[in-house]
């Protein structure tokens, strides 16, 4: 890889992985039991296969599931026994742990991260464009 791209290319995945659990928990927050995840990230290396030692990158070193519960809503369902007889049972249901407000954070954060490597590709694609029309 041309030196420079490794480390805002592995930023530009692994915030995009991170805005894709974020649409998840959001896509998700109706749904009765959903536990949210959170995505965590490390600064590793640049490229894959660890041939570029030197430069440093963006990469998603684990994605977690909250073990906070939801909370308890009423749920009424409707019974049909053998007989043919219906009844209503009352119980609760835990509701989505999803807090939208944490994932607003969280998109917002990573939108600008991601824009700030894009911006960081775009010059230094530029700037090699301007290096190869000089030589060439």
């Amino acid at each position: 890889m041309i030196d420079g791209f490794g480390t805002p290319l592995s930023a530009l995945d692994a915030f995009g992985t991170s805005m894709a659990v974020t649409a998840n928990n959001v896509a998700n927050m109706n749904t009765d039991e959903f536990r949210a995840s959170d995505v965590r990230l490390q600064t590793g290396p640049a490229s894959q296969n660890g041939q570029d030692g030197q430069e440093r990158g963006v990469q998603v070193a684990e994605i977690r599931q909250s073990t906070t519960e939801g909370p308890l809503r009423m749920d009424l369902r409707r019974v049909v026994h053998a007989d043919g007889s219906v009844t209503v049972e009352t119980g609760a249901i835990e509701g989505s742990n999803t807090d939208v407000a944490n994932e607003m954070v969280s998109m917002l954060t990573d939108q600008r991260a991601f824009e700030a490597n894009a911006a960081v590709v775009r010059a230094r694609d530029e700037m090699t464009g301007i290096l190869v029309d000089r030589f060439v």
